[in-house]
């Protein structure tokens, strides 16, 4: 199995978009990029715009060649209606996404109906996610049962992913925001898989959205996870690389992966790579140069 982040917080953009070869197929996971539209008081920098089409670029030339897309749940990181991304990539492909009916809130319900739409005169298949298993030769697609967007409901619902090809497995948490409650650990925990992909405590957050009981239940569980990982790589990235000191508010989680020979690195650092999470230095950028950068969109979904 080979496994490439291809756009992540650590890589400049909002994203998890990941892509998964095994010998069977090709697999794309979230296949989107966005950018936080206001960041210190500030609308993205003409950088971080200009990173964006760099990596939407990527995630299109993998979408192209992907065999079966999945999708998550419905925000604009992690699917992408035609946006930046054309929906003729889909075609041929076999699309497993989040049910767009059930465990949905309204405006993710909204932008699934537009979604499908949009991409049914070009894919082979839609098939609904939610709690399914697919197989494909030796290689098994497993679905969690939708968990809720971080610490409740209000931000809808998202699917966790676990690809098993029979030698190898990698388990994508989606928009976990930790994870920080039973149920999102409890799909992690049965499967046990040899590489896991999570979006981290919304630590950026804390004390606004996210409380220190809220991260402490989350160090807890990583620590779980991390005492029955198959595998020794853990990558921690998305939401918690938004948060500049975000190595200091979880050094208990790095410092007991260190005692059990468990790597916890970002998507940059997984391909050998330096960290830039352009969106944290959005301040910095414009003090450099004020240059607002401008997202042309292909629609207005």
């Amino acid at each position: 199995m080979k496994i490439r982040p291809l756009a992540f917080d650590s890589l400049g953009v909002r994203s998890q978009s990941t892509f998964i070869q095994t010998r069977d197929l090709n697999i794309h996971i979230d296949p989107a990029v966005a950018l936080a539209p206001r960041r210190f008081g500030l609308p993205p920098h003409r950088i971080e715009v200009e990173r964006l089409y760099e990596l939407a670029s990527i995630v299109e030339e993998h979408l192209r060649d992907s065999d079966v897309v999945i999708i998550t749940h419905y925000h604009y990181d992690h699917h992408d209606p035609g946006r930046i991304i054309p929906v003729e990539n889909y075609k041929g492909k076999i699309v497993i996404l989040k049910n767009p009916l059930e465990k949905i809130n309204v405006s993710q319900k909204i932008r699934a109906s537009r979604f499908i739409k949009r991409i049914s005169s070009y894919a082979q298949k839609v098939e609904i996610a939610d709690s399914k298993k697919y197989v494909f030769g030796e290689t098994k697609i497993y679905f969690s049962e939708p968990v809720p967007h971080g610490i409740d409901d209000k931000l809808g619902y998202v699917v966790e992913v676990l690809i098993d090809d029979g030698e190898e497995s990698v388990l994508y948490t989606s928009d976990v925001e930790g994870p920080v409650l039973k149920e999102q650990t409890s799909f992690i925990l049965k499967h046990r898989p040899d590489l896991l992909i999570v979006d981290g405590p919304l630590t950026y957050m804390l004390g606004y959205r996210f409380s220190v009981k809220d991260l402490n239940v989350s160090i807890k569980y990583l620590k779980n996870i991390i005492d029955v990982m198959t595998g020794k790589v853990v990558i921690l990235d998305h939401h918690v690389l938004r948060d500049r000191d975000y190595k200091e508010k979880l050094s208990e989680v790095y410092s007991y992966a260190k005692a059990r020979k468990v790597s916890v690195l970002s998507a940059a650092e997984f391909l050998g790579k330096q960290v830039d999470v352009l969106e944290v230095k959005r301040r910095e950028l414009y003090e450099k140069e004020y240059a607002p950068g401008k997202i042309l969109f292909r629609n207005n979904a």
